[in-house]
């Protein structure tokens, strides 16, 4: 076999993947998810790296990525490549190694939109807090600016030119 064809390899893996959305093993939607992440992170191996995915450590090949990504993945969307590339390879090698005994391991299932009312009676020290509080989590959260200012002052600048640094913040930054 080539480089990259054999039963372990990146590309088995991708074949796999396409076959478990096909054919409804998963759906389709989270093979194809599982697929681009895997790619992406497995992508900094080379070809003899990737020829078998049993063999390597994927724990170490991860954080391989995770410090070339930095700075140029967000890593809210690191840790979701990382997370379904670790359950994408999981999958194919117990698939590779019996695929008529295996099955998909657990699929996250939506969250529903709105949050389930509780049978609880609604109890509060004051009326109406539990409303209050009902309504204040349906409100969605804006986002906000956090600004940090650094000055750095030559050691030579007199106390004069330093008074009239901050005098100029104060005048020129709105404190609230």
């Amino acid at each position: 076999m080539q480089e990259g064809q054999g039963q372990y390899s990146r590309d088995a893996l991708n074949k796999f993947l396409d076959l478990a959305g096909g054919r409804g093993l998963l759906k389709e939607a989270t093979a194809k998810a599982r697929k681009q992440a895997s790619n992406i992170i497995l992508g900094i191996l080379d070809e003899n790296e990737s020829a078998d995915l049993s063999k390597i450590d994927l724990e170490g090949v991860i954080q391989r990525h995770r410090n070339l990504a930095t700075g140029n993945i967000v890593p809210k969307t690191l840790a979701t490549y990382e997370s379904r590339t670790r359950i994408a390879v999981r999958d194919f090698l117990e698939y590779a190694k019996n695929p008529s005994t295996w099955k998909p391991g657990q699929q996250r299932t939506r969250k529903p939109s709105k949050a389930i009312p509780s049978k609880k009676p609604k109890t509060g020290t004051f009326t109406g807090e539990s409303e209050d509080f009902e309504k204040r989590a349906e409100i969605p959260r804006r986002p906000s600016v956090h600004i940090d200012l650094q000055i750095h002052i030559s050691p030579e600048a007199t106390t004069t030119q330093i008074d009239q640094i901050f005098e100029s913040i104060s005048r020129h930054l709105p404190w609230k």
